[in-house]
């Protein structure tokens, strides 16, 4: 998850198109640091009053008094009454007839509905003839852009941001405790997740006209060598090179206890570095890359690098979203989770309040998976139009 130079890429243009992009050197992986840590009430029933048979007859009255006269005025209005209240609740209770209602616009700073509630009888699962393809061990090559300018508009105006992730989806992943689990435990329940991931983001991905394959995922108990370099022993990474997703085996090692303990913690951690394997086969890492090749200062392409770091949480938050439900994620479990993300801030693996580097404060990756966690809309990641003080 942090990152590393790629290798130079040719001289940044404005216009004209460039040879294929080269492929990437180096794509580390999450820091090396210490530190990382309704049901409704029942419907009342109605119940009509007891009634005698035959009903009590009431004391006759004599024609053309002016008593009887009123009484037959007043019985009349009673029984015009009881008709329209007759009519009334058998309308009510009529299967698709209802009142018209005044139709009420949401208000455009309304905030998105919350994630689904496990066990929710009223959220059908979506996407349950969906069978995720095998992982791929010969992808396509990673795309990107042609010029400067076709980059910009890639990480900008993405057509993968007007895609709506389904939920809630079915995850039928059976639950592992991954602090105890062995590297081959792990290994065989990532890439089981990878299964997913790819229920909820394939397609979106390729309704915005993209491939996505499923990476596989490798857990490693020793530093390795990968396409993208050495990575050490405390990493996760995504590797643009070969199109895997790598995962140490101690890292949970290197969280607070009761961050690491958090359910589904590891999971979060592997969807962030899916969230990078959403932006490879989008065209936006390796666009980000070219800005960041071509930004004046320092300054700026930190700037760049948090956005794609921000975007992957927000995708990470929107997995959980499309899964709490299959996946029994409370309200507890969530805001754990929320708190997870706030551990892999800049500032708290540092212990510097108020630095940001590569990644962002612990306060603005838990602010985008929150974003994730409240929206199907794709576009609520776009970290690329966000203002910089939202992705420090």
């Amino acid at each position: 998850m942090s990152q590393t130079p790629w290798g130079a890429p040719p001289p940044p243009q404005r216009g004209g198109a460039w040879p294929p992009p080269p492929q990437p050197r180096q794509w580390q992986g999450w820091p090396q640091q210490r530190a990382l840590q309704q049901h409704w009430p029942p419907q009342q029933q109605w119940q009509r009053p007891p009634q005698q048979w035959p009903p009590p007859q009431p004391p006759r009255l004599r024609p053309g008094s002016g008593l009887a006269n009123a009484v037959r005025v007043v019985m009349a209005v009673v029984a015009i009454v009881m008709l329209a209240s007759f009519v009334r609740g058998l309308l009510d209770q009529a299967p698709g007839i209802e009142a018209p209602r005044t139709p009420v616009p949401p208000r455009p700073d309304a905030p998105a509905p919350a994630p689904q509630v496990p066990g929710d009888p009223t959220s059908p699962y979506r996407n349950e003839d969906y069978t995720p393809p095998p992982a791929t061990r010969n992808p396509p090559a990673v795309p990107g852009p042609r010029n400067m300018d076709a980059a910009e508009r890639l990480v900008r105006e993405n057509p993968l941001y007007e895609q709506q992730i389904p939920t809630p989806t079915n995850c039928r992943m059976a639950p592992v405790d991954v602090g105890s689990a062995s590297a081959a435990e792990k290994e065989s329940h990532f890439n089981e997740l990878m299964g997913c991931l790819m229920t909820v983001f394939a397609g979106p991905v390729e309704a915005a006209g993209f491939e996505m394959p499923r990476p596989p995922v490798v857990v490693y108990t020793r530093p390795i060598k990968t396409a993208c370099g050495d990575f050490a022993e405390v990493n996760a990474a995504y590797c643009t090179g070969d199109q895997r997703v790598y995962y140490a085996n101690s890292l949970l090692r290197a969280f607070p206890a009761r961050v690491a303990s958090a359910p589904y913690a590891a999971e979060v951690i592997l969807a962030h570095e899916f969230g990078h394997a959403i932006q490879a086969r989008a065209a936006i890492l390796i666009s980000e890359k070219y800005l960041e090749q071509d930004a004046r200062t320092e300054r700026e392409a930190m700037d760049l690098s948090r956005r794609t770091e921000v975007q992957a949480d927000c995708f990470a938050g929107q997995y959980v979203r499309s899964v709490a439900q299959s996946q029994s994620l409370g309200a507890r479990e969530l805001a754990g989770l929320g708190e997870l993300a706030w551990n892999l801030g800049d500032d708290v693996l540092t212990g510097r309040p108020g630095y940001s580097g590569g990644h962002g404060t612990g306060s603005a990756r838990q602010d985008w998976f929150n974003r994730g966690l409240g929206s199907d809309a794709v576009g609520v990641c776009n970290s690329f139009v966000a203002g910089s003080d939202e992705v420090r």
